[in-house]
């Protein structure tokens, strides 16, 4: 009799693990509604650099950025696409050492 109670006690137990775990999916959809919608790129490929290392195309993604900048200014919509290139393309290292570069008027590059 005793394993009879024992029985009807764990079915009463089970219940409400199915009813949270109800409401918890219920929460996990409203939570993923709310989610903006990230969208990840990179650069396109460019036929001027076919091979695996990408280091020229850092480097000019870079250049064509502070040109564009230079010529119609950081805001404006044609020099964002170089940017968001150079700065998925190059390590954030070379970017920092770059820039302390133009600010000392050392760095390589044209612009």
């Amino acid at each position: 009799m005793s394993a009879h109670c024992e029985e009807e006690h764990k079915v009463e137990e089970e219940v409400p693990a199915v009813e949270e775990t109800a409401e918890a999916s219920e929460e996990a959809e409203e939570e993923e509604e709310q989610k903006p919608e990230i969208k990840v790129e990179t650069a396109p490929q460019d036929v001027r650099f076919p091979s695996c290392n990408q280091s020229r195309h850092c480097f000019t993604r870079y250049n064509e950025f502070h040109k564009c900048a230079a010529e119609k200014g950081e805001d404006a919509e044609d020099c964002k696409f170089y940017q968001r290139a150079y700065r998925s393309l190059c390590p954030g290292d070379w970017v920092s050492k770059w820039n302390e570069e133009r600010e000392a008027g050392t760095f390589a590059g044209r612009y």
